[in-house]
């Protein structure tokens, strides 16, 4: 097994206070680090299925990964340490990062702030030799009666035998040097993924601009990313919650047009919601809630062409937009089964789907032309003088009262306009129905 420890040594003021409560004095700060490392828990899933986390009672805290079964799916432990150490630096938490094959390992060399890492045992005793032994997660009082004794290095009490450690420093510390060296497993509790993800945080003192509730809101969707990876799941909507002193919640429900899982997108959709809402009262809790977990969608993407690509971009900013205008506010036209032409298309949420790929057989499909703006009403017209292209003949809708029956043409007007027409086969008249712009 390979762990990879993340020490969070001033976790407890950084979850209290982030942007959001910077100039708050110290004991005003609630006690906000249990939830908070259960989000950065679940946020770390989306790299191993094993992660266990530990918060002591001096504020600092750590998070283990077992990554060495990931090895081929992640890359190698390098590539993957670069990897989380990019994704928690936005998140505004001081750590340290280690990797050894065991847990008490890993957790020392982050704290000595190695760069180095330990494949092997045989590896972790060469880099723990030469470091001093107040690194070792040891009591106080341990380490003062070690260092009487005249050690002053990690190799040198791992040179001892274990039998006359346990005899002078107690099987506690016997125990922890076996767990070091890999002697003994390690007793861990993992994180469990619930069922659904709610995660929350409290303010120290009232926020009244929403901007200053990005940066906390930047957190909690960190850690919905890693609970939607860790489950192979996606959202298409989720539910974002302002709690205030005396009142109701302010609710918002932030959703996309098709299922997604990036943070970054859904802290772009909440910006532009947050914009558009004026505060009824100053927010002391955030909360973030995601019931209907769905499959995500996965575009393929091609060697010689750019679609895929384009197209998320362009859903990317559909989002944004009912994200700012409001869910009702950015359509689309749909088709309909129906041959009528005022009722052959509809409005409706704007949603894309990644295009079909053009065969021999659409290229060979010849359809009729058509101009992309009809009138609300046809127009009656003159017979034109000028008919391009033509007849094209519509008869339908004798089963629900709306009987058509028109030859259609493309005929010119004399500015040169082009005008799509028709000639009603029942009454006689002309109409012209569409424009070409």
């Amino acid at each position: 097994m390979l762990w990879l420890c993340i020490q969070l040594p001033r976790f407890a003021l950084e979850a209290s206070a982030g942007d959001a409560c910077a100039l708050v004095p110290t004991h005003r700060l609630p006690d906000a680090a249990p939830a908070a490392l259960k989000t950065l828990a679940l946020w770390a899933m989306q790299w191993s299925d094993q992660v266990s986390s530990q918060l002591t009672a001096d504020g600092n805290a750590a998070l283990w990964l077992e990554i060495g079964a990931s090895r081929r799916l992640l890359g190698e432990h390098a590539q993957l340490r670069a990897c989380v150490a990019e994704a928690l630096t936005p998140l505004g938490y001081t750590h340290r990062l280690g990797i050894a094959p065991t847990v008490q390992g890993a957790a020392l060399l982050a704290r000595a702030g190695l760069t180095a890492s330990a494949v092997t045992r045989a590896q972790l005793l060469q880099l723990l030799a030469p470091l001093p032994l107040a690194l070792l997660g040891l009591p106080d009082e341990q380490l003062i009666a070690l260092r009487g004794t005249g050690l002053r290095l990690i190799g040198e009490l791992l040179a001892l035998p274990i039998a006359s450690i346990a005899r002078r420093f107690g099987p506690d510390a016997a125990l922890y040097l076996q767990r070091l060296r890999g002697a003994l497993p390690e007793p861990l509790r993992f994180v469990q993924t619930p069922p659904r993800f709610e995660s929350r945080c409290e303010f120290a003192d009232a926020i009244s601009e929403t901007t200053t509730l990005l940066f906390p809101l930047q957190r909690l969707l960190a850690g919905l990313q890693g609970y939607l990876r860790a489950r192979d799941r996606a959202v298409q909507r989720y539910e974002l919650c302002l709690e205030h002193h005396r009142g109701a919640l302010t609710r918002l429900v932030i959703g996309l047009a098709r299922p997604g899982r990036d943070a970054a997108q859904l802290l772009a959709l909440a910006r532009e919601r947050l914009a558009a809402t004026v505060l009824a009262a100053p927010v002391h809790g955030l909360r973030v809630a995601a019931d209907e977990l769905l499959q995500p969608v996965l575009l393929q993407n091609d060697l010689f062409s750019r679609a895929a690509q384009h197209s998320e971009q362009f859903q990317q900013v559909l989002d944004r937009l009912a994200a700012r205008l409001g869910a009702g506010a950015v359509q689309a036209l749909g088709h309909t089964a129906e041959h009528r032409p005022e009722r052959a298309w509809h409005m409706s949420a704007a949603q894309l789907s990644a295009p079909p790929a053009a065969g021999p057989e659409h290229a060979a499909l010849e359809l009729p032309r058509r101009p992309c703006w009809l009138l609300p009403q046809p127009r009656p017209i003159d017979k034109p003088q000028q008919l391009l292209a033509g007849p094209e003949r519509i008869e339908s809708g004798w089963w629900d009262g709306a009987d058509v029956a028109r030859d259609y043409y493309l005929a010119r007007e004399a500015d040169g306009a082009q005008l799509w027409v028709y000639q009603d086969l029942r009454a006689g008249g002309w109409h012209v129905h569409g424009i070409w712009a």
